[in-house]
């Protein structure tokens, strides 16, 4: 069964030549400004995750820093007072 082009696409309702537009520029200009408008967007996305990406990793640096204790005073605890031994009369 085959079909020519030119019967399947006069058969079709939507196909024929008076929908179509009658310049290609005039058929591309709304997806050209939607492209447009939706890469500012994508862009601001892609440049706000990447520094989010590196805040969050700089913040886990300085984490394991402070954990690690090289930053940390060192604490004396103070200690019971010993009593000195008693001295036995012999």
């Amino acid at each position: 069964m085959s079909l020519s082009s030119q019967t399947l696409s006069e058969s079709h309702q939507f196909d024929t030549s008076n929908n179509r537009p009658t310049s290609p520029d005039a058929a591309n200009a709304p997806v050209d400004v939607l492209l447009s408008l939706g890469t500012v967007p994508v862009l601001l996305g892609l440049w706000g995750g990447k520094a989010i990406s590196s805040l969050m990793r700089e913040l886990g640096q300085a984490s394991e820093e402070v954990f690690r204790g090289d930053r940390l005073p060192v604490l004396n605890f103070p200690t019971a007072p010993t009593s000195a031994p008693e001295e036995s009369e012999d």
